[in-house]
């Protein structure tokens, strides 16, 4: 199959919901957009430190997690608007070493309702999972 690789736009989540009430314009909103791999062994996103900081998220604490390597202490920043396509999902984020690919993991594509078709290497639009 390949990798899979998806255009992605990640927004600040605090200043999305304040774009769509109203209270923030349009312009105002940090976002970045990103050439995106599709990780169905990762739960969460995870971004470089330096689209972190483009977006402006906080810090929340450090996690231990199971890694390819084995088990690492991650960093876990605050909540992040996903978009793909015409859907969007909102979670956690990784932190990842400056200018490394950004990773798309199973929770956001759960809560649009993609899945991966092996075949093609593509995403397939479903039904959000929303159990």
């Amino acid at each position: 199959m390949g990798h899979v690789r998806v255009k992605t736009v990640f927004y600040n989540a605090v200043d999305y919901v304040r774009w769509v009430s109203g209270e923030l314009p349009e312009t105002s909103v940090r976002r970045v957009k990103a050439d995106s791999l599709v990780d169905t062994g990762a739960t969460y996103p995870a971004l470089p430190r330096d689209i972190i900081g483009k977006l402006g998220l906080v810090f929340l604490r450090e996690v231990e997690g199971e890694v390819a390597g084995g088990r690492a202490k991650l960093t876990l920043y605050g909540l992040a608007i996903v978009q793909i396509e015409d859907r969007i999902a909102e979670c956690p984020v990784i932190g990842r070493p400056e200018g490394t690919t950004p990773i798309v993991g199973v929770v956001v594509l759960e809560q649009m309702g993609f899945r991966v078709d092996p075949v093609t290497g593509r995403l397939v639009k479903g039904l959000p999972l929303m159990l």
